[in-house]
């Protein structure tokens, strides 16, 4: 499976982030971040959801990579500041609404409601996390 990680960062320590999976040099407890079970499809599907469309390909979760080594199989990107910020708007009270909207527009082989409801709350903690440290999201991905 997959791993997303994102991390409350500054765009100049996307390097120090690329550098937990290429040396080791830092670590993700580094800075405050949260491990999710999920690829960029999900992720778009999830902003979809919370915007109430049906495309899932019309709007990315990512902005272009800061750092992009293919060798290495990682890419470090800025998570697009309004899907932090939808993200950061959700209640416990809509949780559950937004994750069936979300598993309507994702593969549910791979995830059941209920852990989408679990990871949905879990993502909108951190994003309010991020928005009160008026800091931005990055996003270390690796294939």
């Amino acid at each position: 499976m997959q791993v997303t990680t994102w991390f409350i960062a500054k765009e100049d320590e996307a390097e120090a982030i690329e550098s937990i999976v290429t040396t080791e040099e830092h670590s993700p407890e580094d800075w405050t971040y949260i491990e999710l079970p999920l690829i960029e499809m999900e992720l778009m599907a999830l902003s979809a959801a919370l915007r109430g469309t049906e495309d899932i390909t019309s709007e990315r979760t990512l902005e272009k990579p800061l750092v992009f080594r293919e060798e290495d199989g990682l890419i470090v990107a800025r998570v697009v500041d309004s899907f932090i910020q939808a993200l950061a708007r959700i209640t416990e009270g809509n949780v559950p609404d937004l994750a069936d909207a979300w598993a309507e527009r994702t593969d549910q082989e791979h995830h059941e409601p209920e852990e989408l409801r679990e990871i949905l709350s879990d993502m909108a903690d951190f994003a309010r996390q991020a928005v009160a440290h008026r800091s931005p999201v990055l996003s270390l991905a690796t294939f």
